[in-house]
């Protein structure tokens, strides 16, 4: 009787913990990705994926207080939303509400987020270059060296994030939800970051675009500017570019199918036509796999046996040149690079959270390497691009600057250096050498001294003062031969310099030529 009571009590209990279950509410609509994409003066995208079927509401306008404009989208899982009418270079804010369609009770409505709008001309403002993040095998999952990268783009008042390739590790065997999978895995990631700074990608061989799924993949889940060349209608997203204050960038792919690791065909063309009609200060290209460096022995630019490949990278290079391109972006290989070939900056930027790779043998031209987890910040000016390699650990480990430098001269100080020079009559003046420009001096030297009353100067020349950055400071010491009698002259010391492009300086001008 006993037993029997008890295990009737057990049964209603479980009948009324079930009734309990049935009666909480599913997990309320989930938000898998916002990004801002495709941003121009006037126009932005604004993607947002959900984890159901929903209509999205995006609110938006110049302050948190003042959303008086909304678009919205319907019944989709992934969407984009255009937001017109925004004023050029201005802080836009957005609201996004998402409602599952099978549910409307399942609302959820985010933070307010803010992005710019595309910058004027004389602006200066910040942005980012990373790649190689992508995991060490079959997984969705992300590594932890990125997460704190994006942790520190999060915080770094960015107007733009460009990113190299390999974000995914990707399979030509992947279904189309299984590719998908692992860009919500990255999206998980990136879009704290990319709720506010647009991220404008380059694909890697690890995207595995000449997989079909893979390239549905790729391209249902990136909204970016598409190229006007003959490839328009079939890998538009895959090469573009675009404006930003005084930054021409360019994006282009090393993985078109079948001509893998080259920039040939109708991209090349375009990349001609693209450079010849721009008039943007700086031209920016970013790309996957490197041209003069890299530990990927048979690739088409590595491989020395590889006629074709030889001959592709000695054209680019020299279209690159022709167009005044400054510096080239690109990943692939997992460090830190910068190799100077002839004043073009190309800097290996592979270090996001994929396993490191072991640094080459280093070549003519490879200025500095470094093996490390890293990402580059770029501080642009109308004058200057400041390129600077952080590490996970926030701190710097090469930063240069291209512009023009701008050297001035001012005496430390005069003295007889021992008696035997006040015997001799050879003066030592010390002088400051300071770089007041806006790029970074490359072989500083005196090539030429005058001097008036008689004064001879006597330090042989060239005297070479080194390399010298922005707001730093050096001093060289002249020796003049001054006759008796003589208190005061006047000297004067040209020097020259370069920058770190192909740019030469003489200051205070050109040398006197007899």
């Amino acid at each position: 009787m006993t037993v029997r009571r008890l295990i009737g009590f057990s049964g209603l209990f479980f009948a009324v913990l079930v009734l309990m279950l049935s009666a909480v509410p599913a997990l309320a609509v989930q938000a898998t990705n916002v990004a801002v994409s495709r941003v121009t003066p006037t126009n932005a995208i604004i993607v947002v994926k959900a984890d159901v079927t929903a209509d999205v509401r995006v609110a938006y306008g110049t302050a948190p207080s003042a959303l008086t404009s909304s678009k919205t989208s319907a019944a989709m899982s992934r969407h984009e939303v255009l937001l017109d009418g925004l004023a050029p270079s201005s802080t836009i804010y957005y609201q996004v509400t998402i409602t599952d369609i099978s549910n409307p009770a399942y609302t959820i409505t985010l933070p307010v987020r803010s992005f710019v709008s595309t910058r004027n001309d004389g602006q200066p403002f910040s942005f980012a270059v990373a790649g190689d993040n992508r995991p060490s095998g079959d997984t969705v999952e992300q590594p932890v060296n990125w997460g704190i990268i994006n942790t520190q783009l999060a915080s770094g008042n960015l107007d733009l994030f460009l990113h190299v390739g390999d974000l995914i590790y990707g399979l030509p065997t992947d279904t189309l939800a299984r590719n998908m999978s692992k860009y919500d895995g990255l999206f998980a990631v990136t879009s704290p970051v990319t709720a506010s700074v647009p991220m404008y990608t380059a694909i890697g061989n690890h995207e595995f675009v000449g997989s079909a799924n893979s390239r549905t993949g790729y391209q249902q889940e990136f909204t970016l500017p598409v190229n006007n060349g003959a490839d328009a209608g079939t890998y538009g997203e895959h090469y573009y570019s675009f404006d930003h204050g005084d930054t021409h960038f360019i994006a282009l792919s090393t993985e078109i199918p079948g001509q893998e690791g080259m920039i040939t065909g109708n991209q090349s063309l375009w990349l001609e036509q693209d450079l010849a009609a721009s008039t943007k200060q700086w031209i920016v290209v970013y790309m996957h796999r490197p041209l003069f460096s890299g530990v990927h022995a048979t690739d088409p630019w590595m491989s020395t046996a590889n006629s074709v490949g030889q001959q592709n990278k000695v054209d680019l290079h020299a279209l690159f040149l022709q167009g005044g391109v400054d510096v080239v972006f690109e990943g692939h290989e997992h460090y830190y690079l910068r190799h100077v070939e002839d004043g073009i900056h190309y800097v290996i930027t592979g270090g996001g959270g994929s396993p490191l790779h072991g640094l080459p043998v280093l070549k003519p031209g490879d200025a500095f390497a470094w093996s490390g987890y890293e990402h580059v910040k770029v501080d642009e000016t109308a004058d200057s691009l400041r390129l600077s390699a952080i590490d996970t650990a926030d701190s710097v480990k090469e930063s240069i600057n291209l512009g023009a430098p701008a050297i001035s001269l001012s005496q430390a100080g005069s003295y007889w250096a021992a008696y035997v020079d006040y015997v001799n009559r050879d003066l030592s003046v010390d002088y400051s050498l300071n770089n007041d420009g806006a790029g970074d001096a490359a072989g500083l030297q005196a090539v030429h001294l005058m001097a008036t009353n008689g004064v001879l100067p006597v330090t042989a020349m060239p005297l070479f003062a080194g390399d010298l950055a922005v707001g730093a400071a050096a001093q060289i010491t002249i020796h003049y031969q001054v006759p008796i009698g003589v208190a005061v002259f006047r000297a004067t010391t040209f020097m020259t310099c370069n920058d770190l492009a192909r740019g030469t300086y003489a200051f205070p001008g050109p040398a006197p030529v007899y």
